[in-house]
C-alpha cells in the first residue's frame, strides 16, 4: 500500500515512528509538525435491499459503469467523505433508480484489505417511499427491475455478494440491525448506531 510522504493537513514531511505497535508515517510534532498519523486509506461503499411489497422479488441494477460494469448487482455506491452511510445508500438509490426509500436498518457488513485501500460495504434494508423506477439505461445502470427467488439463483453475472443478499432477503434469513441516535461527544454531533433490538 502506497503510503503518503507529506501531511494533508500541514504539509510537513512525514517521518516513520512506531505508533501503536506498527511503523507508520507521521508529523512529528517535535520536528515542527501537527501529529497527523497515517493510518492508511480507506473507502465507504453501500448497498440496498428493496423489496416489492409482498417480499415476493428484490430490486436488482446491471451496472453501466466499472467496477464491474454489466454485472448485476444490488445498487448503492460510495460513501462521500461528508455524508453519513444511511443517508448516502438513500442518495445512491434515488440515483441508480429513481426511487425515494428510507432506511428500516442494517442487514450486512463486509470488509475488505485490498492492496491500495481498505474497503468496506454495508448493506441496508429499505423501504420505498415514493419515486419512479427507471428502467435503464443510464450513465449508471444499463437496466434495473424486480426480481424473485428463481431468477436470482439462475441470473447470470450476479455478483457473488449480491447473490447471497438477495437470496437471504428472499427467504426471511435477514437479521435486521435498528437504527438509534447517540449523542456526540466533545461538541460532536449525534450518531447513529446500528443495534439489535434485543429480541
Amino acid at each position: 500500500m502506497a503510503q503518503m510522504k507529506f501531511c494533508p493537513q500541514c504539509g510537513q514531511q512525514l517521518t516513520s515512528h512506531i505508533i501503536e505497535g506498527r511503523k507508520r508515517p507521521h508529523c512529528a510534532p517535535e520536528r515542527g509538525g501537527c501529529g497527523f498519523i497515517d493510518f492508511g486509506q480507506y473507502s465507504l461503499g453501500v448497498g440496498g435491499i428493496v423489496m416489492k411489497s409482498d417480499a415476493a422479488a428484490i430490486l436488482l441494477i446491471q451496472r453501466n459503469q466499472e467496477p464491474n460494469r454489466g454485472y448485476w448487482t444490488l445498487p448503492g455506491g460510495f460513501v462521500e467523505s461528508s455524508e453519513m452511510a444511511e443517508a448516502a445508500v438513500v442518495r445512491e438509490l434515488r440515483e441508480e433508480t429513481g426511487l425515494h426509500c428510507a432506511v428500516v436498518g442494517l442487514v450486512g457488513f463486509r470488509n475488505r484489505p485490498d492492496p491500495d485501500v481498505n474497503t468496506s460495504y454495508a448493506v441496508f434494508l429499505l423501504r420505498i417511499m415514493g419515486g419512479q423506477l427507471i428502467q435503464g439505461p443510464t450513465d449508471e445502470i444499463i437496466q434495473g427491475g424486480f426480481y424473485t427467488l428463481d431468477q436470482v439463483l439462475t441470473m447470470e453475472r450476479l455478483t457473488p455478494l449480491s447473490r447471497e443478499l438477495a437470496a437471504a432477503a428472499l427467504t426471511g434469513r435477514l437479521c435486521i440491525l435498528y437504527a438509534v441516535t447517540v449523542p456526540g461527544m466533545h461538541g460532536r454531533p449525534s450518531v447513529t448506531l446500528f443495534m439489535g433490538n434485543g429480541e
